[in-house]
């Protein structure tokens, strides 16, 4: 997958009720790298997320994933090439943690069969690997925000897509369990599959991603590698806060936020 495309967007514009939200956005993404996107409340990241999954549709531009027109591709073959893990979720029936992590082998398992052995082990693999397999049977209504959140990230991995979307996952998670899934999504993509992850925190960005796009008003502010980009004048100019990067020994670096 390395070294291929994978999104490509050409010059998309998208509004809401004919309120402008995106405007003017053109990126190449390549595949097998880390993408976080970054941004104040309300420049767009969710926008971008659904512009990048399909969902919604730019009124103007075209987006191409993999060479193809995002929109020539039906939702079947999406959902065996790109997971998408929202940041707000709706469950019109009463399943169980189980039950919802298995339906993200759905999109590989043949119309009329059951799941195998191989697709039970997934969801089994999953659930130890988010630290939830003692929720297995509890009911996805009757979780707290992080819990949820972690059930949704283990049925994106069940999924194996190439291309993940993350929209601000780590939001409603403690600090080790939003560590552990951005070390999840790392690997995952040192093993070649793409992600996108919109991100509020700057130093998690910092620590995992290979680039950051960084939204401001609805355009694309700046776009490069995230060392290069997230630094004190980026903050300053972006967010109204002031900040220090810290560089330690072993060459890796982090903002400290000056709270007054």
């Amino acid at each position: 997958m390395e070294g291929r495309k994978a999104w490509e967007l050409d010059n998309v514009d998208f509004s809401y009720n004919s309120a402008p939200c995106l405007e003017h956005i053109s990126l190449s993404l390549d595949s097998g790298c880390f993408y976080g996107l970054l941004g104040p409340n309300g420049s767009g990241k969710s926008t971008l997320i659904d512009l990048l999954s399909g969902y919604l549709k730019p009124d103007t531009g075209a987006i191409r994933l993999q060479g193809q027109s995002l929109h020539s591709l039906k939702r079947s073959e999406l959902a065996t090439v790109l997971t998408v893990v929202p940041q707000r979720f709706a469950f019109n029936f009463d399943f169980n943690v189980y039950e919802t992590v298995m339906m993200g082998r759905y999109p590989h398992i043949p119309r009329f069969s059951s799941p195998t052995q191989d697709d039970h082990l997934r969801v089994s693999e999953s659930l130890a690997l988010l630290d939830i397999d003692h929720l297995a049977q509890r009911s996805i209504r009757k979780l707290s925000g992080g819990e949820t959140q972690r059930v949704m990230i283990a049925r994106a991995l069940v999924q194996d897509t190439d291309f993940i979307l993350l929209d601000e996952v780590t939001a409603n998670l403690d600090i080790n369990h939003a560590i552990a899934i951005m070390q999840t999504m790392k690997a995952l993509v040192d093993k070649g599959k793409t992600v996108v992850a919109a991100l509020h925190d700057l130093n998690m960005a910092l620590s995992f991603c290979d680039q950051v796009m960084v939204l401001d008003g609805g355009r694309l502010h700046q776009h490069g590698i995230a060392a290069e980009v997230i630094n004190d004048e980026l903050v300053a100019d972006i967010y109204q806060v002031a900040s220090e990067v810290i560089r330690v020994a072993d060459g890796s670096a982090h903002l400290s936020f000056k709270y007054q």
